[in-house]
């Protein structure tokens, strides 16, 4: 059974979650900007704040937005393999 300080604490603890997911969130729209890919659905799930796990929703794309995904993360793969090597 929750109580009133049980549900403050989750609160607490979301709150601090959902600004940790906003900012990683925010990060990626930056990067997807940078590289023209736009993710329409992107956005903080709302539904998830209830279980105390904040999660990103990426949502539905087109097969193009995600080959132009794909390649922007094997571009950034390769890239950080030859850093590595």
């Amino acid at each position: 059974m929750n109580t009133p300080s049980n549900d403050s604490r989750l609160a607490a603890i979301t709150a601090q979650l959902r600004e940790e997911a906003l900012r990683a969130l925010e990060d990626l729209l930056a990067v997807l900007r940078a590289a023209g890919i736009t993710l329409p659905s992107l956005g903080l799930d709302t539904v998830s704040g209830f279980t105390g796990t904040v999660l990103i929703e990426l949502g539905r794309a087109r097969p193009d937005v995600v080959a132009a995904i794909t390649a922007l993360l094997r571009d950034g793969l390769n890239a950080r393999a030859q850093q590595q090597s």
